[in-house]
C-alpha cells in the first residue's frame, strides 16, 4: 500500500530508460486509452489521488509514490510492445513537502511547497532526461572504446586488420546513434509550462543545472564529433586498402595473360 500524500513528507520518484523511442499511440492503446494526460511526447496516467506514472517518446518512464510491483507491471507491459527485453537504466530521486516554503532542488532531493501535478511532472520530465542521457551516454563511450581498439590497432601495426564488413557495421552503428541524439534534441527544450510559471521555471533551471543535463548532453556530443572524424580517417583508410587491392588484382591479371603469352611463344609454338 502506498501511504497517502497527506500523511507523510518525503515521497519517491523512480525513473527507468527502456527503449530508444516509444511510439505514444500504441503506448496509449497498450493502456486502453487510460491516460489522464496526452501529448506529441508525452503521457502521464494517475493511479488514485497521488500516485502518477510518466511515459516520454524518448524511452523513459518515470514513477511518482508508485509501489515496486506496480513499476515491474508497467515496465513488463512496455517490454511486450518494444518486442525484446529492455536495456533498463534507472535513477531515483525523492521529493519533499515542506508546505509554507520555498521549492529549492538539492542532492537528490527536491524541497516543494506543494504536491502538485505541474511541480511532480517537471521533475519528472528532468528525471527522464537524466536517465535517457545516461542511456546515450553508456552507447557512446561503447563506440570510443570501439574507436580506440581500431587506433590501436593501426599504431601497433600500420594497416587496418579488421574485416571490411566489420567497419562497416562499426560506422553504420555510429552513425544511427548520431541520428538517435539528434532526434533527441528536444530533451534540452523547456517545458512550455514554464514560460507562463516563474517558480516552475526556476524549478527547471536547478533541477537540469542539478543533473547537469546540458553538460553531459555538451560532451556526449562532443564525443560523437571525435568518433566521426576518426571514422572519415577509417572510412579513408578502407577506400586506400580498397584501391590496393584493385591494382594488386589488376597487376596479378597482367602477370597472368604475360605468363600464358610467353608459355605460347616457348612452348606451344
Amino acid at each position: 500500500m502506498n501511504a497517502s500524500i497527506s500523511e507523510v513528507t518525503r515521497v519517491g520518484m523512480t525513473a527507468y530508460h527502456v527503449t530508444e523511442t516509444l511510439k505514444l499511440k500504441e503506448v496509449d492503446r497498450l493502456f486502453e486509452g487510460a491516460a489522464h494526460v496526452q501529448s506529441a511526447t508525452k503521457l502521464i496516467f494517475r493511479e488514485g489521488e497521488d500516485r502518477f506514472f510518466f511515459i516520454y517518446r524518448f524511452g523513459s518512464v518515470v514513477f511518482f509514490n508508485v509501489s515496486p510491483q506496480r513499476q515491474r507491471a508497467v515496465i513488463e507491459k512496455l517490454a511486450v510492445l518494444i518486442g525484446e527485453k529492455p536495456e533498463i537504466i534507472s535513477e531515483e530521486f525523492t521529493l519533499e513537502l515542506r508546505s509554507g516554503e520555498r521549492s529549492a532542488i538539492g542532492f537528490e532531493v527536491a524541497v516543494l511547497d506543494a504536491f502538485s501535478l505541474d511541480r511532480i511532472e517537471l521533475i519528472a520530465f528532468v528525471l527522464a532526461q537524466s536517465t535517457a542521457l545516461e542511456y546515450f551516454e553508456i552507447k557512446v563511450d561503447e563506440l570510443f572504446s570501439k574507436t580506440g581498439d581500431i587506433g590501436h590497432d593501426l599504431r601497433s601495426r600500420g594497416r587496418l586488420v579488421r574485416r571490411e564488413g566489420e567497419i562497416k557495421r562499426f560506422i553504420g552503428q555510429c552513425i544511427t546513434n548520431k541520428q538517435q541524439l539528434v532526434a533527441s534534441l528536444y530533451l534540452l527544450d523547456k517545458p512550455d509550462e514554464t514560460w507562463e510559471d516563474q517558480v516552475l521555471d526556476r524549478l527547471y533551471r536547478d533541477a537540469v543545472d542539478m543533473f547537469e543535463i546540458r553538460d553531459r548532453y555538451r560532451t556526449v556530443d562532443y564525443k560523437l564529433r571525435m568518433i566521426q572524424e576518426n571514422l572519415e580517417l577509417i572510412s579513408t583508410l578502407l577506400q586506400y586498402r580498397h584501391a590496393n587491392y584493385l591494382e594488386w588484382t589488376i597487376i596479378v591479371l597482367i602477370t597472368v595473360e604475360v605468363v600464358l603469352f610467353v608459355y605460347e611463344l616457348l612452348v606451344v609454338r
